[in-house]
């Protein structure tokens, strides 16, 4: 029994040590995320609007953008 409790007090324990460091990768990568799509919208609010209309978006978008990009996107926004 004692054998047990021990066995089961290191799982809870593991277990919350996984728990805070999957919290911490999380947050970096949202931090990462957040950093992006700062620099994204920065990038983007330097165009004229008639470049932006060129690349098919309007001043409106850029958030949007910004905060929505995925894979096939990266490197062009």
């Amino acid at each position: 029994e004692m054998t047990q409790a021990i066995l089961a007090a290191h799982s809870y324990s593991t277990r919350a040590i996984e728990i805070i460091i999957e919290a911490y990768k999380t947050f970096k990568q949202e931090r990462a995320a957040e950093k992006l799509a700062k620099q994204t919208m920065k990038e983007l609010s330097r165009l004229t609007d008639k470049e932006l209309n060129d690349i098919g978006l309007s001043r409106g978008d850029i958030w949007y953008v910004a905060h929505n990009q995925n894979e096939n996107l990266r490197g062009w926004v």
